[in-house]
């Protein structure tokens, strides 16, 4: 028997991203849609912890603790609406710049034990002394040359003071308070923001056949297999939340509490991806190896189809 008369099965290479895709303005308006819901269910789960557990965390005693050291300073200005305010950022015009910034750097330098300890004070005079503005009448008791502007003493007084807050911050109990509270701020950020994603994109996505988030299901938009254009599987779901809560969510969190001007770009880096690619695929998408397709009038099939054998 001739071996060109043997049926052989003949694998058809079956073009992958075949289903109808949407609009690329439909696929980011409801991937937009969906994180304001996540948005607003991150509000309220954090808002729960706030009334919960922060309390029990110390959230509120360090925040005292942090604020108490600004007030016996005397360093910075607590305005009711704002808070506490730096004494540039509450500038008295009416004031002489050493009323405004002389008296709270020399009440601080005097009044501090770490200040008093590290010859602040003295520092402080010697550095007026050196600028040549100042004339010492009596021991630390200076007067303004005639000829010295207040804006050319401003500046002087505006450098000690930055050199005096950044003295204080460098408190134990301040730095203390600051890092406890914020530490405590991000870590339940991230938990609430970890449940408001898992209910939008894991959760709802699981108990709907397609794979849609509340959005996606309201624009009729699904998720398909990239891999041979089948209804997307339940693993494939899982590992698309998992990128998409660690490189939108995680991510910029964590850079917002070190580096907080790179706060947004992974999820830039996501969006440039589904607006530059032909299928819209986000990192979230490649990594699972989904697609999002319009499924309005079609039905996505559960399986691949069965390979047809050539004679």
């Amino acid at each position: 028997m001739n071996k060109k008369d043997i049926a052989t099965p003949a694998v058809a290479e079956e073009n992958k991203k075949k289903l109808p895709k949407p609009y690329l303005l439909t696929r980011i308006s409801a991937s937009f849609l969906d994180f304001l819901l996540a948005v607003l269910l991150f509000v309220g789960f954090e808002a729960a912890l706030y009334f919960s557990i922060f309390e029990p965390l110390g959230y509120h005693q360090y925040i005292d603790q942090s604020q108490q050291v600004l007030e016996a300073s005397h360093l910075y200005v607590n305005d009711a609406n704002q808070g506490y305010l730096t004494i540039t950022q509450a500038y008295d015009s009416e004031k002489t710049p050493e009323e405004n910034y002389d008296v709270p750097i020399v009440y601080y330098y005097s009044t501090d034990e770490r200040a008093t300890f590290d010859n602040r004070l003295n520092r402080y005079y010697n550095s007026k002394i050196a600028s040549g503005y100042f004339i010492e009448e009596s021991e630390g008791v200076f007067t303004r040359k005639s000829d010295i502007s207040d804006e050319t003493v401003r500046i002087f007084f505006v450098s000690a003071y930055d050199d005096a807050v950044d003295f204080l911050e460098s408190d134990p109990a301040y730095t203390e308070g600051v890092q406890k509270s914020f530490y405590i701020v991000i870590f339940t950020s991230l938990f609430s923001a970890t449940l408001a994603m898992g209910v939008i994109h894991l959760l709802i996505p699981l108990l709907l056949k397609n794979g849609q988030t509340p959005f996606k299901l309201v624009f009729k938009l699904a998720l398909a297999d990239a891999r041979d254009d089948t209804r997307v599987k339940r693993k494939q779901i899982v590992y698309r939340f998992l990128i998409l809560l660690f490189f939108n969510i995680w991510v910029p969190i964590l850079l917002f509490g070190r580096f907080t001007f790179f706060t947004l770009i992974p999820i830039f880096v996501s969006i440039i991806m589904m607006s530059l690619t032909k299928s819209f695929c986000g990192p979230h998408d490649y990594v699972a190896k989904t697609y999002v397709v319009s499924n309005r009038d079609i039905t996505i099939p559960e399986v691949k189809p069965e390979v047809e054998l050539i004679q």
